[in-house]
């Protein structure tokens, strides 16, 4: 049985993963902090093993010895839009990092899969593959974008298979009530109308999930050292996905398109060539994209 180390599997992304996990029998080694919020992870807690990483001296020796083959980096201090340019909130990633990277150099681990994000890339006006340049605009894609340096650095010297995949848009369960999904499916339920830009800014929205699958495949197969783009294959504007969830929740509810304007500078296509990961893992079946979107819209209205 692999055994697989995750940071961040009591966060959004971190939990799909590491459910995915779980189901393909992989033996679950997780860091989390004495406060963590468990509750994305309430159906497989009792099949993870807990790693406190406030216990000072003590975490990286319990890490050691449970001797995991493959790590999955997905945890990350200051994804909330209010904290991305608080560098000393972002700085801290990079300590984390170091000391995940010792211990795979201790261990000898065959592979280390890394979550990067489009930020890396700074304004993006289009469908852009891996070799555009990286430029980004926050802290936060600043300091990804030196994570990725000092990984993979470290990675070849020590002869570990380096993976960074860089994340673009995702939806799904689970996510923070603040995020645009779940925010609108709230308001819709609790009020009839709702103003909004135009709406003509188009996303290529991945299905949460679908990213366990991709992850479980990358340490089950052979995959090159590198950067990946994950991302969905069909970008649609925010209007059309917007009111795809108000057709599904309040057909009646307003939307008014056009009452804001566009922040300044705004990307009005986002979306990653994912060509490069598929060359590598074979085909990818994504999940119908309206099939996971009513099934999020029911999470969140069962859910409240």
């Amino acid at each position: 049985m692999l055994r697989v180390l995750i940071t961040g599997a009591t966060g959004f992304i971190g939990s799909h993963i590491a459910d995915s996990l779980v189901k393909s029998n992989y033996e679950v080694i997780a860091l989390k902090r004495e406060n963590s919020d468990c509750w994305r992870c309430e159906e497989i807690n009792d099949k993870i093993k807990w790693i406190n990483l406030d216990e000072e001296g003590q975490w990286k020796k319990v890490v050691i010895r449970y001797n995991p083959e493959v790590f999955i980096h997905s945890a990350w201090i200051g994804v909330e839009a209010h904290e991305r340019d608080n560098i000393k909130t972002q700085i801290k990633n990079i300590d984390f990092l170091t000391d995940l990277l010792e211990i795979a150099k201790e261990l000898k681990i065959r592979k280390f899969v890394n979550l990067g994000s489009q930020a890396e890339y700074g304004c993006i006006d289009g469908k852009v593959n891996e070799s555009f340049n990286a430029n980004p605009t926050t802290t936060y894609g600043s300091v990804k974008l030196a994570s990725l340096e000092i990984f993979k650095t470290f990675c070849i010297q020590h002869n570990i298979n380096w993976v960074w995949l860089r994340l673009f848009s995702f939806f799904g369960e689970k996510e923070c009530r603040n995020w645009l999904i779940p925010a609108l499916i709230q308001r819709m339920q609790e009020s009839n109308e709702m103003d909004f830009t135009p709406g003509l800014q188009k996303y290529a929205y991945l299905y949460v999930k679908d990213l366990g699958e991709i992850t479980n495949r990358m340490i089950s197969q052979p995959i090159d050292s590198g950067i990946y783009n994950v991302s969905s294959n069909q970008a649609i504007t925010l209007k059309v996905l917007i009111e795809k969830i108000r057709d599904k929740i309040a057909p009646t509810f307003k939307l008014n398109f056009g009452a804001l304007s566009y922040r300044e500078n705004q990307s009005m296509h986002i979306e990653g060539d994912s060509s490069k990961l598929i060359n590598q893992l074979g085909e990818i079946q994504l999940t119908d994209f309206d099939q996971a979107l009513n099934s999020t819209i029911e999470y969140y209205i069962s859910n409240k």
